[in-house]
């Protein structure tokens, strides 16, 4: 009862479906962690023992769970008992005394060479529906620094060919944010839309059609779990490291916009990274100024070899539906 109670607490804050679907998941697992224990009986030396649990057990890929991943189970347990004590449903707060859960910094994974961008690119065959799709996805992946489900959510209506911009509706944190796009990723989106997407879109069984900027075989707006396979897929076909995932092209477009001399505030609005600290001081400065240091420093727009982005079907046929 009242973990149902504190998930309709957290969703009153209006917090993302993964962000509570995680908090949730992480309860339970204490939940069944503590057993017949009443949880409202929890005392302090036994977060400690769950401490220490956390840190002794491992993973699905058989490995000690990092200390990021134990700080996060314990901020949510830490969480959850200072709810209950606020509402009355607890007499103490067992993680009063617990320590500063401070996560070490960590340098991001999987960060791509200009060369292994371009080797992935190559990968995909433009001369079918899906490769010259994948194209184009990884093109806007590559040239915005966008998250998968930020990709997966755009739609026909946020891209702007005029003003060379997309726009991410209700990105982390429920924020809208307008970022500039390169000339590569443009030329490859134009040429989907009017000629890919409507493939796509012909086998789709919506009556309302589909706006969903990136479909599926089926017609159906793009999954996060489907791109991650994507990507995966064009990874191993290109021969590339294991850590390498769809945030690697959001990662190595910051790398390099900062290695074209692109300022840190400036990437940080590109992303829509939301450390206050670093921030919120400068989200008043006009949107040109960004577009201009993106056009110079994007490593889209830096590259020298620009494939052109022009659709020609090849051998590739239709499967033919079971009846």
């Amino acid at each position: 009862m009242e973990l149902e109670a504190y998930k309709k607490h957290l969703e009153a804050r209006h917090l993302a479906a993964e962000t509570v679907r995680g908090q949730m998941r992480t309860l339970k697992y204490f939940h069944v962690w503590l057993g017949k224990r009443d949880f409202r009986d929890v005392s302090f030396s036994e977060i400690i023992a769950y401490k220490k649990y956390l840190s002794k057990t491992k993973n699905l890929q058989g490995r000690i769970n990092s200390i990021g991943y134990q700080h996060t189970q314990l901020r949510s347990v830490k969480a959850y008992y200072a709810y209950l004590l606020k509402h009355g449903k607890a007499l103490i707060d067992p993680c009063v005394n617990l320590p500063v859960l401070r996560s070490p910094k960590t340098l991001p994974k999987g960060v791509l060479s200009a060369r292994q961008v371009m080797k992935l690119l190559r990968v995909a065959d433009t001369s079918s529906p899906f490769g010259f799709r994948d194209r184009s996805i990884m093109e806007v992946l590559y040239s915005c620094g966008l998250r998968g489900k930020e990709l997966c959510q755009l739609t026909v209506y946020d891209v702007d060919f005029d003003k060379h911009t997309l726009r991410i509706v209700q990105g982390k944190g429920r924020k809208d944010r307008v970022v500039p796009i390169g000339k590569a990723a443009l030329e490859y989106l134009r040429e989907y839309i009017a000629k890919v997407r409507p493939m796509f879109l012909a086998r789709s069984t919506s009556k309302g059609g589909v706006a969903a900027l990136f479909l599926t075989r089926a017609g159906t707006p793009l999954r996060v779990d489907t791109l991650w396979k994507i990507i995966r897929s064009y990874r191993e076909a290109a021969r590339l490291p294991q850590s390498v995932t769809t945030h690697s092209l959001r990662h190595t477009c910051a790398t390099e916009m900062l290695k074209g001399g692109a300022s840190v505030r400036h990437v940080q609005e590109m992303l829509g990274h939301a450390d206050i600290s670093t921030t919120q001081i400068y989200t008043h400065l006009a949107k040109s100024d960004l577009k201009a240091v993106h056009a110079k420093t994007a490593p889209s727009e830096r590259r020298k070899e620009k494939a052109a982005a022009k659709f020609e079907l090849g051998n590739w046929r239709p499967r033919k539906r079971k009846k």
